[in-house]
């Protein structure tokens, strides 16, 4: 997301530097030398980074992340450093493009005019600011990505341990259930640290995988007790809370 994140700068028109593990700019070096920095490492050293450079940057200097995690880093960033600060976090990977009409969460922390700057940027790619406190996404987080994450490694578990080769169950799939098995394969091509990270480093990702789990602990309940009753109850019950939301 950092190199996407970079490349929509510069198609901008805006000169950006690059900092990592392989570059001979560190991020000290860099931090000095410019008037936005963005954050863009693992979970695991955002807060790390953040103290690092934070103080470096002038008061009206911008300093941004685009981690998934959105309240601890962007406490750091207010403590860490003087300048202004807003949080990001992409709804969209970086194979998206930069014309997609995708989505992209903006958390306030410090200061008008970066806010008004990043959002100007956005709009100008075509994507779209969702503003949100960084509680409430996270809390968001936790279900959207957290729970999903949970439920799909649940399930590739199933898979793994069902004794059927992947490509029978791929030959005799519905579409449905072939785009469920695209998306396991996906995941587990994945860093084991990115998803590690969404579902430990978001206290609410436990919170809405154990709501998961109960609920599936209780259906598994009605369906080995072939409670047809208590199954049309629960199936009009979820309905009516998703109808609901649609009003």
């Amino acid at each position: 997301m950092g190199s996407w994140f970079a490349e929509l700068m510069e198609r901008q028109g805006f000169t950006v530097l690059r900092s990592d593990l392989d570059t001979e700019l560190t991020p000290r070096a860099m931090t000095v030398r410019c008037d936005v920095v963005v954050v863009s490492v693992p979970i695991a050293e955002t807060l790390k980074v953040i103290r690092e450079i934070g103080p470096l940057l002038p008061e009206d200097g911008l300093l941004m992340d685009l981690t998934s995690v959105k309240k601890a880093p962007l406490e750091a960033m207010l403590v860490h450093s003087a300048a202004q600060v807003v949080g990001l976090h992409p709804l969209l990977g970086p194979e998206a493009g930069f014309n997609s009409g995708g989505r992209v969460v903006v958390c306030a922390g410090r200061g008008e005019t970066g806010l008004s700057w990043i959002t100007q940027v956005l709009l100008a790619r075509g994507l779209t600011p969702v503003y949100l406190d960084a509680d409430e996404h996270d809390r968001m987080m936790g279900l959207i990505q957290g729970a999903n994450h949970f439920s799909t490694l649940a399930l590739a578990l199933t898979v793994s341990r069902s004794g059927f080769e992947a490509s029978d169950l791929s030959r005799c799939a519905t579409e449905t259930f072939r785009e469920r098995l695209a998306r396991i394969t996906f995941m587990m091509e994945q860093p084991v640290e990115l998803f590690g990270s969404l579902l430990m480093d978001n206290p609410a990702a436990a919170e809405f995988s154990a709501q998961f789990l109960e609920g599936a602990r209780g259906l598994l309940e009605i369906i080995m007790t072939k409670d047809k009753q208590a199954f049309g109850n629960l199936f009009a019950s979820v309905r009516e809370t998703l109808d609901s939301g649609k009003k």
